[in-house]
């Protein structure tokens, strides 16, 4: 029997390689950026820069330009290499159960998430400290000398979690409209045929969007009073994408292990 930490382990160091390909795709993009705007001075305004600023300005504002877009390719591979390794048929002759591979597959890429975000914050952090160091600015003194209490540190852990649940709705969901789109074509007479598979999978999230539309719909109309009053945005949507995460969640583990792996072993 495959151990957990075995099958984390591989799965990790395979996915690894692409949240290190995405951080060196980033460094070249800031470097690309900063030289833009050393050598045309009109360039400044891609950056919302002033023309009196250095080049620690400069990376540092093109840093929080590429972060989001970065790690939305990031994103976009993990949930890639998530259905690649869901399909695979040699992952799926493992000596374990196939809910379990699925769960360690989404934990995985979810480390990885964590993983490719304490780079970025560090690096971030870094380069913020220097460059307030370069404007003679005492930022890291006023932090040492400050007083935090839980207030401080509140919502940024509900913005983390918000961001948690978020990427795990994203990951169930993805691989909810995958695996129901290889239910549905495995019962067809013309399953091969990749235009079939793409507009299965199409309707398939359509109607999924719309009911999820929907249902936030209402859950927003319910708590339209609470929002009011506690101004809690985040709350509610990051209970909505736990929910939906553990929903989907659920679902895959029936979908994967009574329909999708049977198939995928016996092909």
């Amino acid at each position: 029997m495959t151990s957990f930490k075995a099958l984390f382990k591989q799965m990790f160091g395979q996915k690894r390689r692409y949240a290190d390909l995405v951080l060196l795709l980033q460094v070249f993009a800031v470097l690309f950026l900063l030289v833009m705007a050393l050598w045309d001075k009109s360039n400044f305004v891609y950056l919302n820069i002033d023309k009196n600023s250095n080049w620690l300005d400069y990376i540092l504002s093109a840093g929080m330009i590429t972060t989001p877009v970065a790690d939305v390719i990031f994103l976009g591979l993990l949930c890639w290499q998530n259905e690649k390794i869901n399909l695979s048929q040699t992952w799926q002759l493992a000596p374990i159960s196939s809910v379990k591979i699925w769960l360690t597959n989404m934990f995985s890429s979810f480390v990885e998430c964590i993983y490719i975000f304490i780079i970025q914050v560090v690096l971030g952090f870094l380069v913020a400290m220097a460059d307030n160091l370069s404007h003679h600015l005492p930022l890291l003194h006023a932090m040492i000398d400050s007083k935090f209490n839980w207030s401080d540190f509140s919502p940024v852990i509900e913005f983390l979690l918000f961001l948690s649940g978020l990427v795990l709705v994203i990951f169930t969901f993805v691989s909810f409209a995958n695996f129901l789109t290889r239910a549905i074509v495995d019962q067809l007479p013309f399953n091969n045929n990749i235009l079939i598979k793409l507009f299965v999978m199409a309707l398939i999230v359509i109607i999924a969007v719309l009911i999820a539309g929907k249902l936030n719909d209402q859950i927003t109309t319910m708590y339209l009073r609470h929002l009011a009053k506690e101004n809690d945005l985040f709350g509610v949507s990051t209970t909505e994408y736990f929910a939906g995460a553990i929903v989907l969640g659920a679902i895959d583990s029936y979908l994967i292990s009574k329909l999708v792996q049977p198939k995928i072993v016996s092909r």
